[in-house]
């Protein structure tokens, strides 16, 4: 395939043997070590016991060691592990709860959530395109221009933010080989990531201010590593781990470096871009890519934020201020200066400001009609769209508050792309769009961005009751609510850190409060704005209301009760 990362070739052929008992499957690997898996079966008072385990070793064997863990394990007895698994999962499922009146929708979130801890664990390897389960691909890498910032992007709402960790570590540790991706011309102080590659990162990239005709459109991708780095930034806004916070400045302001010292001006005055590429758009090679541009205005906004007194701080605020307008035309968003959006496309790169980015929303009277009309224009061409095209539009409708619209696209995901176990194949299994659809699910119920909390901001008219618990926000605040008969009853707000908070609970009528000495400051739009201590908590209520439970609500048909399972 040639979209396989160059030097991506096939490993020797396996080895399979048996040896005391114990079934081996030995791949070696051309990077070097190989990987081992081990499997046998105990049989005890008429029960059949598999134990398999893979082992991994960078030099020489890992034969010996999947052997002895085969050995530790199975001559132990097996139902404390039993019960140590099990605990794992109860403490797990619990981290966050929510519950809406569409049993299949419900159903499928929840299977997403079983997928991210069977996918992952705290302080392992990150996710790749397919998790554990095997299948022939043509992706046997990690894709860093969409498939991995969808991967990790619903862990952070859910409350699963230790199951996030692992493409962080990922990113510190391949610090070096991101600076070796950036043409040697522009090696200092930069960083940059291609399409693809392994585990270390090395992915160049070939963006000049004069285009090298020889790249290939996979070597244009010029932002892929600040999109990353915008999971990272979420890993940050969602936890206010200064930790996070610190580490993350160096790269961000790395990533960014490269674009300046790629900008030019032109006789207009404006800062510009060179050519570059607009993932996955057929002929998407151009100048002033809306996928750069959105990454470059966003990059920028967040070093400000983040580190307002850096020496390079005057810089940022100049590309603010001076940076081209993304390119549109009487359709639309153009992908870039040079290429109009005349064709379907499965990916949403040209409204990358729009979603995941928000530096363009709703909010903003101003670019409302551009939006929509970006939207539908997106979506009239129908014969590239894929799964998480429908995503992406379910979430840009939350945003706009059309919770019925985002619903229907997360029913034609469901209807048309979702195999009957809810995975998701295109040429291979890819496991980034079910997850990606459990973002959108959760949209619906909470979204915080651009330093706002809102509180069902998308509920479908034919959901009358719906409820979550520790949900949570940027700002570091989990969020319970309940909504019965169509209006939002309490919403329960914790802060972990200490943050100012600016919500919008939905709640009509006059605001109660479980608090007396908070300070409920009105702001514009049913917004408002609490001060809470780290770790205080405050419920606003209407009048009325004494039962502050999260509680599964009742399902609008009762015939979907198990749909993919029993709920």
């Amino acid at each position: 395939m040639p979209d396989i990362p160059e030097g991506y070739g096939p490993n020797p052929p396996l080895k399979l043997f048996e040896r005391k008992n114990i079934f081996f499957c030995r791949q070696p690997l051309l990077a070097g070590g190989d990987y081992t898996t081990a499997w046998k079966t105990n049989v005890s008072d008429k029960k059949e016991f598999l134990f398999i385990t893979v082992q991994i070793e960078k030099q020489g064997s890992s034969v010996s060691k999947a052997e002895k863990q085969i050995n530790t394990v199975s001559e132990k007895n097996f139902t404390g592990k039993i019960v140590q698994h099990r605990n794992w999962w109860h403490r797990f499922y619990p981290e966050s709860f929510i519950s809406i009146p569409d049993a299949r929708m419900e159903s499928f979130y929840w299977i997403q959530q079983y997928k991210m801890a069977s996918a992952t664990r705290e302080g392992k390897i990150p996710i790749d395109l397919m998790g554990p389960w095997y299948r022939h691909t043509p992706w046997p890498a990690y894709w860093f221009n969409l498939n991995m910032q969808l991967i990790y992007s619903p862990m952070y709402a859910a409350n699963r933010l230790s199951l996030a960790k692992g493409l962080l570590q990922m990113i510190d540790a391949a610090r070096n080989n991101l600076v070796l991706n950036v043409p040697e011309s522009y090696r200092t102080n930069t960083m940059a990531l291609g399409r693809s590659g392994g585990l270390d990162m090395y992915s160049p990239v070939k963006v000049y201010k004069e285009r090298d005709t020889s790249a290939t459109d996979a070597q244009l991708e010029l932002g892929n590593l600040t999109w990353l780095l915008h999971n990272y930034w979420l890993h940050y806004r969602y936890t206010m781990d200064p930790q996070i916070k610190k580490q993350l400045i160096p790269l961000l302001k790395q990533s960014i470096n490269y674009y300046l010292q790629l900008v030019y001006k032109e006789n207009d005055g404006k800062w510009h871009l060179p050519y570059s590429y607009s993932p996955e758009y057929p002929g998407g090679v151009t100048r002033d890519c809306n996928y750069d541009l959105s990454l470059l205005r966003w990059g920028c906004q967040t070093l400000l934020d983040i580190a307002p007194l850096d020496p390079l701080s005057s810089k940022w605020k100049d590309i603010l201020m001076n940076l081209v307008d993304y390119p549109q035309d009487e359709i639309g968003l153009r992908i870039g200066r040079d290429v109009a959006f005349n064709q379907s496309h499965r990916h949403y790169s040209h409204i990358l400001m729009v979603y995941p980015l928000y530096t363009m929303n709703w909010d903003q009277p101003e670019n409302r009609a551009l939006i929509l009309k970006s939207l539908n224009h997106w979506h009239s061409f129908k014969g590239a769209l894929q799964g998480y095209s429908f995503t992406g539009g379910a979430s840009i409708y939350a945003t706009m508050g059309e919770g019925q619209k985002a619903v229907d696209y997360l029913n034609q995901l469901l209807d048309r792309y979702v195999k009957s176990n809810t995975m998701y194949l295109e040429t291979g299994p890819v496991i980034e769009t079910p997850l990606a659809a459990a973002v959108s699910i959760q949209d619906l119920l909470l979204q915080s961005w651009s330093g706002k909390i809102r509180v069902f901001p998308a509920i479908p008219d034919i959901w009358k009751d719906v409820a979550f618990e520790n949900l949570r926000a940027e700002g570091a605040f989990l969020i319970s609510a309940s909504r019965k008969d169509g209006e939002t009853e309490w919403v329960r707000i914790k802060s972990l850190a200490g943050q100012p908070c600016i919500i919008n609970p939905g709640i009509k009528g006059n605001l109660k409060t479980s608090n007396a000495n908070a300070t409920i400051e009105p702001i514009e739009n049913g917004f408002i704005r609490l001060n809470l201590r780290e770790y205080e908590e405050i419920t606003l209520y209407k009048n009325g209301i004494t039962d502050f439970l999260v509680s599964p609500v009742n399902l609008n048909n009762i015939n979907q009760l198990h749909f993919w399972g029993r709920k």
